[in-house]
């Protein structure tokens, strides 16, 4: 339950740190966004002032020379005609100088003497521009008033490459986290489903390997049983441990990752001559050799009696299982920088340098070529790794194809 509630927080934080990224990026991608309109509706502002100011000396330069100009830009007089005229006139030259600073928009304009100044307000909000026509006339506080009615559309469409791009990176964003969310679910499903196969196909299996062992138990008990009916039995006890090997195998590594394994003195000589003699009938039959030359002076280190000594039955298994012609299997041990280092060599058939790294993979199986019937969960190299690495050592391989393995197995040492 505590495995599961700290599995559960620690898949918590990283939602909640998924999340924050996310929404810290969205919020990125929102301010640069402004930052960019406000950039454009700031290049857009001064070219609209340096406009007025060019149509101001334009209107200067005219208003001494005409009387009617001078009227019009003071409010005075009243004729229609003229007035309609010069107010083109006006026009004209407010639409050549915005024309000159690349400003093409329809705009209104008005004269007037009230002193307004163009609202900077919000973003988009749409201002009034003003120019004071001081120095034009004989009168102050006259100004001209301008305003571009589609000038927030014109802004928008300025940055819409760049609104559409930003629109189209964060819903991308939030369509990927949906889907990685999505995915993991699903793969956390199909995980519970596994760990639940796994563990009702194995509690399946332990009545009956139980009851086979029970049963040969029995017939080995019995008085006057012959030399080859006791040799079978033999037979069947070993593949009965060997099963049930298989079977704390599938548990150990296929449902659960994270074993917390109590740690005791092993003597490994001892171990790997108990893992030995546990072959005897089998290399028998198989007429088989093993080899084992204790040559470390200090053989004790720290793990489990159970996972270590099936490490060391796997990798004698597979040396009799992947092999092509009589099975020759030669175990070393020696002492380097306060470690064990055991090599387990074999002839067997090898393994290709592409399928190396792969071995230790969960599920994995190499080919075994023209060696045929090789029966296995693609799990033994797994959990040679994961013992080894919960001990504090490691496991290594070099083969070549057709000229055998050699299995180096690294622990630490207990210091006497």
């Amino acid at each position: 339950m505590n495995r599961n509630k700290a599995e559960f927080d620690k898949q918590t934080i990283l939602a909640v740190i998924t999340f924050s990224l996310l929404t810290f990026l969205i919020i990125i991608q929102v301010s640069w966004i402004y930052r960019a309109a406000l950039l454009e509706e700031q290049n857009f502002n001064h070219r609209v002032a340096m406009a007025l100011k060019y149509a101001k000396i334009e209107l200067g330069n005219r208003a001494p020379y005409c009387e009617e100009m001078t009227n019009f830009l003071c409010g005075r007089g009243h004729e229609e005609k003229k007035h309609v005229k010069k107010y083109w006139e006006v026009d004209s030259i407010i639409r050549s100088s915005l024309n000159a600073h690349k400003i093409e928009l329809p705009f209104t304009f008005e004269l007037t003497d009230t002193l307004l100044h163009y609202s900077k307000g919000r973003l988009f909000t749409p201002p009034s521009y003003t120019q004071n026509l001081n120095g034009l006339t004989d009168q102050s506080g006259f100004q001209i008033k301008v305003e571009f009615p589609t000038r927030n559309q014109f802004l928008i469409g300025q940055i819409m490459s760049q609104l559409g791009l930003s629109i189209i990176f964060i819903l991308f964003v939030m369509y990927a986290f949906l889907v990685s969310r999505n995915l993991y679910k699903r793969e956390k499903a199909l995980l519970l489903r596994t760990t639940d196969f796994i563990n009702n196909m194995v509690h399946e299996f332990q009545t009956p390997i139980a009851n086979v062992r029970f049963a040969t138990n029995l017939i080995k008990k019995q008085k006057d049983i012959s030399v080859k009916t006791n040799e079978y039995s033999e037979v069947i006890l070993e593949e009965t441990k060997r099963l049930q090997h298989h079977v704390e195998e599938i548990l150990r590594v296929g449902c659960s990752e994270h074993n917390d394994c109590d740690l005791d003195d092993l003597d490994m000589h001892e171990l790997i001559e108990n893992v030995i003699q546990s072959f005897k009938v089998r290399l028998t039959h198989s007429n088989a050799t093993i080899r084992f030359n204790p040559d470390a002076e200090n053989a004790l280190i720290k793990g489990e009696y159970g996972p270590v000594s099936l490490i060391i039955s796997n990798l004698i298994d597979n040396a009799l299982k992947y092999v092509a012609k009589k099975p020759i299997i030669e175990i070393n041990t020696t002492n380097k920088d306060s470690n064990l280092i055991i090599k387990i060599t074999d002839n067997g058939i090898g393994i290709k340098k592409e399928d190396q790294q792969q071995v230790f993979e969960k599920f994995y199986r190499v080919s075994t070529g023209n060696v045929h019937n090789v029966k296995g969960f693609g799990m033994g190299l797994t959990y040679a790794k994961k013992v080894t690495d919960d001990c504090g050592g490691n496991i290594e391989l070099e083969s070549n194809p057709g000229k055998g393995s050699v299995f180096t197995l690294t622990f630490p040492v207990i210091r006497l």
